[in-house]
């Protein structure tokens, strides 16, 4: 009889496959990763579209006062030219005077998109849900020949 009690063999664990198995997955991680170098955002030029396929439309019912962009990145509000620094103020007192005014938003086909972005945060400073203030877009003359619209 043998009371001596017997040595168990631990379990062996090949450390070697985890080891290829971690580095495969640290390789895939790299690999699909994206680095993105921190750019500074740039003011883009871009042209605004022209639609050939909406065809004519029932006049409008209600009248809406006009919010142009000029190529020279004026802005003309209601046949009044206003600083892109006081069109908040001047939208804010539009509003105070006729609380029912309905705006009309027409950019030149060559403004800035950063110009577009100052008349829009005035609209929303001044209380105008952006929209509701929609972009006059010129139709060409492919438009008028469309049938059926």
């Amino acid at each position: 009889m043998n009371l001596r009690p017997r040595k168990r063999n631990s379990p062996v664990i090949p450390i070697v496959a985890l080891v290829d198995i971690l580095i495969i997955t640290l390789l895939f991680i790299v690999a699909t990763t994206t680095f993105r170098k921190a750019k500074p955002k740039t003011q883009m030029q871009i042209t605004l579209p022209q639609s050939s396929g909406l065809g004519t439309t029932a006049p409008a019912k209600e009248v809406r006062k006009t919010l142009a962009i000029t190529l020279g990145e004026k802005i003309v509000l209601d046949s009044t030219e206003v600083a892109d620094t006081d069109l908040a103020s001047a939208l804010k007192q539009m509003k105070i005077n006729d609380p029912s005014t309905k705006l009309e938003l027409q950019p030149d086909q060559g403004t800035p998109i950063g110009t577009m972005m100052k008349v829009w945060d005035a609209l929303k400073i001044a209380g105008f849900p952006i929209n509701e203030v929609p972009i006059r877009i010129q139709r060409t003359a492919q438009a008028a020949e469309v049938p059926g619209a």
